[in-house]
């Protein structure tokens, strides 16, 4: 086939070719080439081969470099940074299509991550308008995080819907309950008023009963004034017993809706509970989600410590009030012994 080839040609033409092997086996990164034998048709024969192993030389640098791009990347991804892409490339078909394929990939991770911490980032701000739109070719886990995201939004907002109506019922009960006060008070000073005006009048019959019959008159035209300011304090004891009587509904509305805020203020600690989870499920995916389930799970808490500290607040305004409920009672049998 050769014509006339020498052993020692052959020789180097065997050793030649066991050093390609050992080149495309990744056993030497470096291929020593032979030009010439010697023997022109050998030598034709070394030029092809040269030739051919310069184009994998270079086939397999360029996939080296595809593949330490993709390495690179991937590191980049198991720390939470999507934004780097495979940019080297090769005429290797298979490098290519892989390189594509996880460029695809990236791609689709990033925009779903980027429209992630955007609507997370709108729940930090107390907005609640905002949701994931998930896609088709989202399934399993990925879908499921969206979804979730969605389900803590429109929690998060009912939530706060809620808490906005009891806090004005509150406001507008306790404006009430002060008005009941201040009618309260201004009663009380009236009250007190009457009373002074009957020490006044019972010191002057006393002084009166010391005189002479001469002064007998006189006397009961006085009498007449102690019974008008005794009847006109029973009036006002008795205003004063009925209005608190309503400082006692105002207190029980607010106590129901202390209840009810208290209530609230659990759920929204149980549902940032099981975001937390969500979170901790979701991977690096979900630290945002995990941030926002825990300022969600703090506002729970001190929704529920104020809702506490005012119903010891309004506990004791009650006993105050029953307390004058009691006065106002024993008021009222005083002036009607009177």
């Amino acid at each position: 086939m050769f014509g006339a080839i020498s052993s020692k040609d052959l020789e180097s033409i065997d050793k030649y070719f066991m050093q390609f092997i050992d080149f495309i086996s990744y056993k030497k990164s470096e291929f020593d080439y032979i030009e010439s034998v010697g023997n022109s048709k050998v030598d034709a024969m070394l030029k092809r081969w040269n030739e051919k192993i310069k184009e994998v030389d270079k086939t397999t640098k360029d996939d080296m470099r595809v593949i330490g791009e993709i390495v690179l990347t991937t590191d980049k991804v198991e720390q939470g940074m999507y934004k780097f892409r495979i940019n080297s490339d090769s005429s290797n078909p298979t490098v290519v299509t892989l390189k594509n394929t996880l460029n695809k990939m990236l791609d689709s991770l990033d925009n779903a991550t980027t429209r992630i911490l955007r609507v997370m980032s709108s729940y930090t701000n107390d907005d609640y308008s905002d949701s994931v739109k998930v896609y088709e070719q989202y399934t399993d886990e990925m879908r499921e995080l969206m979804q979730s995201i969605n389900k803590l939004g429109e929690a998060l907002g009912s939530n706060a819907k809620a808490n906005l109506n009891n806090g004005q019922t509150l406001q507008n009960n306790s404006a009430t309950m002060t008005a009941s006060m201040n009618n309260l008070a201004a009663k009380a000073n009236e009250q007190a008023a009457s009373l002074e005006q009957t020490a006044a009048a019972l010191e002057e019959i006393t002084s009166i009963t010391r005189n002479n019959a001469e002064n007998a008159t006189k006397m009961a035209e006085l009498g007449k004034t102690v019974r008008s300011s005794v009847s006109t304090g029973e009036d006002l004891a008795s205003k004063t017993a009925s209005s608190m009587d309503e400082i006692n509904d105002k207190v029980s509305s607010i106590n129901e809706a202390i209840t009810v805020i208290d209530q609230i203020a659990f759920q929204t600690n149980i549902l940032s509970l099981n975001a937390a989870v969500e979170a901790a499920t979701a991977g690096e995916a979900g630290k945002g989600f995990a941030v926002v389930a825990g300022e969600v799970r703090n506002l729970a808490n001190r929704s529920a410590q104020a809702a506490r500290e005012i119903k010891d607040l309004v506990e004791d305004a009650n006993l105050k009030a029953n307390d004058g409920k009691k006065i106002s009672d024993e008021m009222i049998n005083g002036y009607k012994e009177l």
